[in-house]
């Protein structure tokens, strides 16, 4: 593995390689994980009787930085199997590696649609639907309750950019104006000019963003120009606890996308639950939970194919198999599709921070800060009714 440790994506790769490394360390005890790959039977620790052991490099949030250290993996450690990078910058980049080097490789936490779009990946698989489904129950609540215009602003980077600009097209599609349609530079550490234009065309909507530390900035700067749509959607940071830790209540109502939460009902999703907070001490989030999942369908794929020598059945097995795992559904596009490799299985929620009643809480749903994440949309998922319009600062 080589990840962000360090770097703008630093606590995203954390949790991340935080639910790889619980992944192994179940492999090794038990032979076998949770919920439908126990089915493949648990014959004792390791996989197929060898213990998992993981190198793990620190790509520095640079995706540069990760091609040489995939090629180090590789070419000097001689790694058996590789789980993917945090990110679609870093995913795209080390991609055609797994193609050159014809040795599959998983990435659970990357969908922008550059990645897999017409290329026709044959090494390469992802664990997230793509990118624009983030952050579209937004557009999808907004057109219910009558939204009449909207702002995106978002960090120039891959994955926000193939978040956010489809739908800026999906937005007029729906009868909204796009009042605002920018990027902001990746490096920015000053959200307050990028809020105050998007403030001054007063939109019913603002959504975008980047990153955690995007998220938490764009929320201070809202509130320090005293944005108030009647929506906030921003991308990654509402999903982690870090969010509610450092914003408290200034994170109300803000909305985001969310692939997993403890409460969701999905086989074995109890027991990963627990033994994080076992190994952890802390709540996971989506990105732990994604890291776990794709041990499992490596999991998955080397137990059918009864071996880890031959790379090729390895990767036919990943472009194959339907299977459901902690996370949710995995299913990619078949090889020979223009898009193969890219997730079309998997489903994507929006969450809420809504104010905490303890005697409302569902089984394995914390408050942080007074506030607890509540699923949104779509309807069949729903955990609480969206609090529409954004009712004020401190309110």
């Amino acid at each position: 593995v080589a990840i962000s440790l360090t770097g703008a994506w630093a606590r995203e790769g954390e949790l991340e390689v935080g639910g790889y490394k619980l992944w192994g360390k179940i492999i090794n005890e038990r032979g076998c994980t949770f919920g439908e790959v126990e089915k493949l039977g648990c014959p004792g620790p390791g996989l197929l009787g060898r213990p998992v052991e993981f190198v793990v490099y620190d790509d520095k949030s640079d995706p540069s930085e990760a091609v040489k250290l995939i090629r180090k993996l590789i070419d000097s450690d001689k790694v058996d199997l590789i789980l993917g990078p945090y990110g679609s910058a870093t995913s795209n980049a080390i991609a055609p590696l797994a193609e050159s080097y014809q040795i599959p490789i998983i990435t659970p936490l990357a969908n922008a649609p550059v990645i897999w779009e017409g290329k026709r990946r044959e090494w390469f698989v992802g664990v997230l639907p793509p990118a624009w489904k983030n952050l579209y129950g937004c557009l999808q609540i907004g057109k219910e309750k009558g939204a009449k215009t909207v702002a995106f602003i978002y960090s120039d980077t891959a994955f926000p950019i193939g978040a956010t600009r489809p739908l800026v097209t999906k937005a007029k599609e729906m009868g909204m104006e796009v009042v605002l349609d920018e990027a902001y530079p990746k490096e920015t550490a000053d959200w307050e000019p990028i809020m105050s234009k998007a403030r001054s065309r007063r939109p019913d909507i603002i959504l975008g963003g980047g990153y955690l530390p995007d998220s938490i900035g764009l929320v201070k700067a809202a509130k320090a120009v005293d944005a108030t749509p009647k929506l906030f959607g921003l991308l990654v940071g509402p999903a982690i606890s870090d969010f509610a830790k450092s914003l408290k209540m200034d994170g109300l109502f803000v909305t985001g996308e969310t692939f997993w939460e403890p409460f969701t009902k999905t086989p074995g999703n109890l027991e990963f639950y627990k033994a994080y907070l076992k190994e952890y001490k802390g709540e996971p989030s989506y990105h732990a939970a994604a890291g776990f999942a794709g041990g499992q369908i490596l999991e998955r794929a080397v137990k059918e194919v009864g071996s880890i020598e031959d790379k090729k059945a390895l990767r036919d097995k990943l472009y194959s198999i339907k299977t459901m795992t902690i996370f949710g559904e995995y299913e990619v596009n078949p090889l020979g599709h223009a898009d193969s490799g890219w997730q079309v299985g998997k489903a994507t929620n929006l969450i809420q921070w809504q104010k905490a009643e303890a005697k409302k809480l569902l089984s394995n749903q914390v408050a942080i800060e007074g506030m607890v994440k509540q699923i949104v949309y779509p309807k069949e998922s729903r955990t609480a009714d969206v609090v529409y319009p954004f009712p004020g600062w401190g309110k």
